[in-house]
């Protein structure tokens, strides 16, 4: 009888966890982005305080929490799952990136740039999104506390087809955010809360707003 010829059992093991680590890395993102914090802290002390440009990259999953990274460029970057909490991102510009379940908690972002921004799951509780420009979509998105003063959700009258170009953000959460002067004319709020909000001249004309809680503050 002819006996096949087996691999020692201690070396299969080894593949198989060396297989499932591999699975594990590229599932959490550990091998997706294109720069770790260290290469984006080294582009900042090289840009010596001017804007860097990060558009283009792979950057899910990266942590750049408390980053000084205003106007910075993420023009079609995915930043899906980072952390950007307390960054400065004050005149950052994020067309078209992916933002899904990204954690902008307490962030500065006045006049930042969100068009056509893919914003499911997002984070922006406590973050400062004054005259900010937030033309994206995505379900589930948390402006909770957030500064939303003159910030604009709406359709823009002089840019229009057949289908208003709008944020699109049902079931978002704008518990006691300042909206005050905000644009939210077209926006798409089904399903959104507004408990304790701030609208003082807040514009909501054809918003679309079924089963929203429009318990407002003032």
């Amino acid at each position: 009888m002819r006996l096949l010829n087996r691999a020692p059992i201690g070396h299969r093991l080894a593949l198989v966890a060396s297989a499932i680590l591999f699975v594990a890395a590229v599932e959490s993102g550990v091998f997706a982005a294109d720069l770790s914090r260290a290469q984006i802290e080294q582009k900042l002390a090289e840009a010596h305080g001017k804007p860097i440009d990060l558009a283009n990259l792979d950057l899910s999953g990266v942590d750049l929490s408390g980053l000084d990274l205003h106007g910075a460029d993420f023009f079609s970057t995915k930043l899906s799952g980072a952390k950007l909490a307390k960054a400065d991102l004050s005149g950052a510009n994020f067309t078209r990136a992916e933002l899904q379940n990204v954690d902008f908690s307490g962030a500065l972002m006045k006049t930042a740039t969100l068009y056509a921004a893919l914003l499911d799951g997002a984070n922006f509780a406590n973050a400062d999104l004054t005259n900010a420009r937030i033309i994206g979509g995505g379900k589930g998105v948390n402006f909770r506390n957030a500064k939303l003063i003159g910030a604009d959700l709406g359709a823009d009258p002089a840019n229009q087809g057949m289908v208003p170009v709008r944020a699109e953000l049902p079931d978002a959460n704008f518990d006691g955010a300042d909206l005050t002067r905000a644009n939210l004319t077209h926006a798409v709020l089904t399903g959104a809360t507004f408990t304790g909000a701030v609208v003082t001249g807040a514009r909501f004309d054809y918003a679309v707003l079924d089963g929203s809680n429009l318990s407002l503050g003032r």
